[in-house]
């Protein structure tokens, strides 16, 4: 597929996950990587990773949250894309901690249009599956040991999506968020 083809086929996929993601009404993605990259940039241990969406949650635990989005029509080898997203969370999280600064508590998510590696669904979102990513992808360590405690935390902020297209029909429009949103008052509720 040419470049331009796929980075379309991109921004549409992150379009679509921005909308359902936000007609939840407890999500509120401000910036994508297309329009806003800065915003979607997340540091490491070994650099930055720019993630497809950034925002926060709504209501009275807002929290920052990146959203990675995967577009695709088969499995696509996102498994090992998956281990390379929570390498960096831990990592960023390592950063943070490792650097002494305040843990904003940071989730992230993993959105796709198709399941993979079945198998081991259930348990994508393991300690077990941090430590096997970053076995893997040792450079997201620095040059740091892993640390459990830190492993813990980040299993708790990994969300593992799947979202077909046809669940846009079944979402709110970005009208429509707003109004419920006022109704709501989400977010009234950290002022």
């Amino acid at each position: 597929m040419p470049a331009e083809q796929t980075q379309e086929q991109g921004r549409k996929g992150v379009a679509l996950v921005q909308r359902w993601l936000e007609s939840t009404t407890y999500l509120e993605l401000n910036w994508n990587v297309y329009d806003n990259s800065a915003m979607c940039e997340v540091e490491h241990l070994n650099g930055v990773k720019y993630f497809d969406l950034a925002g926060s949650f709504l209501g009275a635990n807002r929290r920052e949250v990146f959203v990675e989005n995967k577009n695709y029509s088969s499995d696509s080898g996102q498994y090992a894309h998956f281990q390379e997203f929570l390498a960096i969370a831990y990592s960023a999280t390592a950063k943070v901690k490792i650097a002494g600064r305040m843990d904003r508590a940071t989730e992230f998510i993993w959105v796709t249009t198709h399941p993979f590696s079945l198998k081991r669904w259930s348990s994508l979102a393991s300690e077990a599956e941090v430590k096997l990513a970053l076995a893997a992808r040792p450079e997201f360590l620095g040059d740091t040991e892993v640390d459990d405690d830190i492993v813990r935390v980040v299993t708790g902020r990994i969300w593992v999506l799947v979202m077909h297209e046809k669940q846009i029909d079944l979402s709110l429009t970005q009208p429509e968020v707003w109004q419920v949103l006022a109704l709501l008052k989400r977010k009234e509720a950290t002022l």
